[in-house]
This record gives C-alpha cells, sequence and structure tokens, in this order.
C-alpha cells in the first residue's frame, strides 16, 4: 500500500487554511443573502437556502477544527475580496433571476475550486474529512448552478454564459490573489500569537487583527497592482 510521506502543515499554517475556508464560507453567507432575497422564483429561493445551511454547517465545523487546534477562528468574512464578492452578487440581483444566478456562479466557481484545493493537501485525518465534504457540497452547487443557467437559456454556449465565463475567470484571479496574500500574513501573526501563548503572554492578537491585519495587506498589495 502507498504511503503518503508529505509533510503535514504545522499548526500555524493549517490553522489558517482552515480560517482562509472559514472567510471563504462568511463571504458565501452575504452573497447567498442577496440572492435569496432578490431571487423571485420560490423553487430557485429554496435550492439557495438549502445551499446556505451547507455554508452554516461549513462556518461550525470549521470553527470546530480551528479551536481544538488552539486557534482564533476568524468570523469574518475576507477582506477586502469579501466585499468584491458582494459587489457582484449585488450587481447581478439587479437583474432578474439569470443575472442573479450568473453572479452566484462566479462566486461559487471560487469556491468549489477553492476547497478542491484544500481538499488535495495532506491534512489530518479528521480535518480532511470536513475539507472534503466541504469541497463535495461546492461541487454540487456548482453543477446544480450549470444545468439551472442552461435551463435558463444562459448555458456555456450562449452569448451570456461566454460573456460570464470571461468575467467569472478574471473573479477568480483577483479574489485567490487578494485571499493568498490574506492568508500569509494570518499564519504568520498565528505564529507570533502561538509564540506569545507558549510563554504565558498575552498581547491584543486577536481575531480583529487577524483579520483586518491581514485584509490591510491584501489591499496594499491590491493597490500595487492596479498602479
Amino acid at each position: 500500500m502507498h504511503t503518503d510521506t508529505r509533510p503535514t502543515m504545522d499548526d500555524s499554517v493549517l490553522v489558517a487554511e482552515l480560517n482562509d475556508l472559514l472567510q471563504l464560507d462568511h463571504d458565501a453567507l452575504g452573497a447567498y443573502s442577496i440572492a435569496i432575497a432578490r431571487i423571485r422564483s420560490d423553487m430557485l429561493r429554496q435550492t439557495l437556502r438549502d445551499f446556505r445551511h451547507d455554508h452554516e454547517r461549513h462556518v461550525e465545523e470549521l470553527t470546530r477544527l480551528i479551536h481544538e487546534r488552539g486557534g482564533v477562528a476568524v468570523q469574518l468574512p475576507h477582506v477586502p475580496s469579501g466585499a468584491f464578492k458582494l459587489a457582484a452578487q449585488a450587481v447581478g440581483a439587479l437583474g432578474g433571476d439569470r443575472e442573479i444566478l450568473l453572479a452566484f456562479k462566479a462566486n461559487e466557481r471560487q469556491a468549489r475550486d477553492k476547497y478542491r484545493r484544500a481538499a488535495s493537501a495532506t491534512l489530518p485525518s479528521g480535518v480532511r474529512d470536513v475539507v472534503e465534504r466541504a469541497a463535495q457540497d461546492e461541487s454540487r452547487h456548482y453543477a446544480w448552478v450549470l444545468e439551472t443557467l442552461e435551463d435558463l437559456g444562459a448555458g456555456a454556449d450562449s452569448a451570456a454564459g461566454r460573456a460570464e465565463r470571461v468575467v467569472e475567470s478574471a473573479h477568480a484571479r483577483v479574489a485567490d490573489t487578494l485571499e493568498g496574500v490574506e492568508k500569509g500574513a494570518m499564519a504568520a501573526a498565528e505564529t507570533v500569537r502561538r509564540g506569545f501563548a507558549a510563554r504565558g503572554e498575552r498581547k491584543p492578537i486577536d481575531t480583529l487583527l487577524l483579520a483586518v491585519g491581514a485584509g490591510i495587506v491584501a489591499a496594499q498589495l491590491f493597490g500595487r497592482e492596479r498602479r
């Protein structure tokens, strides 16, 4: 039997990875709230509510895993990419159900891809089970929206589908870049926090610092890239 000999993540990196996914689910919850409030079809609204429950479960499970490893769970969206995702969904909500789902699809693509990458990493068994189950949820959400958009005349081969695919790819690149910097900053902050804790010192490196401080780094990077 083949044994995976790749090194597993240290606790600081693992907690940062889990917090990145936790923030991703908080991003999704905000986008879902906008879509559910504006969508006209009762059937589509109920499906979105069911999917939103999946994200709520992800938040609960990831929070537990972070706490079990002595980490601080960041119960906030990504900064600033969370606002970027909400803005994309809000623009979609200005149209009809098709436009709402096109915006939803862009957000779900990034969630699907990020969970898929996380599930492919070498993780402790209890963590791997949670991440793999969430990755399956995200794949199911994305497959559903593809099929639904096809029924609404906005499939991959339609003019709307082709135009949205370009936006979706750009959306994923921007969000991944910003969140990658934020995750790195969180891993560094978590390492510092654990060092203070090991010496019995209390320092104000709490949830707000981990999230907002890392977000400032990401915002600065984004600002440099745009200049």
